[in-house]
């Protein structure tokens, strides 16, 4: 293969997919978490960065900056057992490796469509497990087209779910439209108590704390879905998080933005219906009460980057998380253009 050729960003589709898969069986030699708890977002941006269309040499670059704060995995001898009952699984980070076993071979046996159709709805009210990373990284997979990277994904949602508590199951108001909730919550929050926030190190557990919260209890099951197709509430979802991002710059409101992007990816495994994606809600609820996110201040020499120098930039980045929110936001431009995407993919990568 012409290396010269993939060091160019104007490498075919075709032949960053192929560095990509490469990447992605090396990325697997290493552990799916580093340090106390954080999400390896080594597939995840590698995927995104290909997504994005940067070449080789970047990729490469990305890989071996980030690897460095990343463990080898010491696999067993003859590797690890898988089960049939996978689900049983569910939430123990000790069990990964065996939920990775099991899901590759139910790959190599019954394909990816008909692992995920079973695997998403299972999986799907633990959505707010390692701060949403489960299905974010699950997308990045089917999007790769990689199949031990998404038997490595699937094993990390399960391994990480984490349902939160259930708030009321008839609120006392009916909410139209995902901003106006949103803004509810954080009205709810000021008037409960302002100076309130959570303590917990990980956005997942500040969630559970917000979980526990009267705003969360009486408003997070409050947005009205009534008639809303699952997939324009999904749109809404992730228009109304992105532009909350672009607004704020807050890393916790940037995680609900690119989850909202990933259930987008995965909605086609998802049941039928609008109350299918409460998880995704309260999940969202929570995290919004967590982040307290507060309005940027903006300077006049900001600049106004078009899509072009956004994705330079993102390509040039060695930040995961600008890499993944600038490739979501592409993503979704592409599929229903909107000025929001690019005023959240501005805010990323001007730091």
């Amino acid at each position: 293969m012409n290396t010269a050729v993939l060091d160019s960003p104007v490498a075919s589709a075709a032949d960053r997919r192929a560095v990509l898969h490469r990447l992605l069986d090396d990325a697997l030699a290493y552990g799916p978490e580093h340090g106390q708890g954080m999400a390896s977002h080594l597939p995840m941006a590698l995927a995104a960065l290909d997504g994005l269309g940067a070449h080789e040499a970047q990729m490469r670059s990305f890989f071996a900056h980030y690897a460095r704060r990343l463990e080898r995995v010491a696999v067993p001898r003859g590797g690890a057992k898988p089960v049939d009952d996978w689900q049983r699984l569910r939430g123990r980070f000790e069990a990964f490796e065996t939920l990775q076993a099991s899901f590759a071979r139910l790959l190599a046996r019954d394909g990816a469509d008909a692992v995920l159709r079973d695997a998403v709805p299972a999986l799907a009210d633990g959505v707010s497990g390692a701060a949403f990373h489960g299905p974010i990284r699950v997308a990045h997979a089917v999007e790769a087209g990689h199949e031990g990277e998404l038997a490595a994904a699937l094993a990390y949602w399960a391994a990480r779910w984490e349902p939160l508590p259930a708030p009321d199951a008839a609120p006392r108001r009916r909410i139209a439209g995902v901003t106006p909730w949103l803004d509810a919550i954080d009205a709810r929050r000021v008037a409960f108590d302002p100076a309130w926030r959570a303590s917990a190190p990980l956005i997942s557990a500040r969630m559970q704390q917000a979980a526990l919260t009267p705003p969360y209890i009486e408003l997070a099951g409050a947005l009205s879905v009534d008639g809303v197709a699952p997939a324009a509430l999904l749109r809404d979802l992730a228009q109304a998080c992105a532009a909350r991002y672009a607004a704020t710059g807050n890393f916790t409101v940037l995680h609900m933005a690119t989850a909202s992007r990933a259930l987008c990816v995965l909605a086609r495994w998802l049941p039928a219906g609008a109350d299918a994606l409460a998880p995704l809600l309260h999940a969202v609820a929570a995290a919004n009460l967590a982040a307290r996110a507060a309005p940027l201040q903006r300077h006049a020499d900001d600049g106004e980057p078009g899509w072009e120098e956004v994705r330079r930039r993102a390509c040039a980045s060695d930040d995961d998380h600008v890499i993944k929110l600038v490739h979501a936001a592409a993503m979704q431009q592409g599929e229903l253009p909107d000025a929001v995407w690019l005023e959240a993919a501005r805010t990323a990568v001007r730091g």
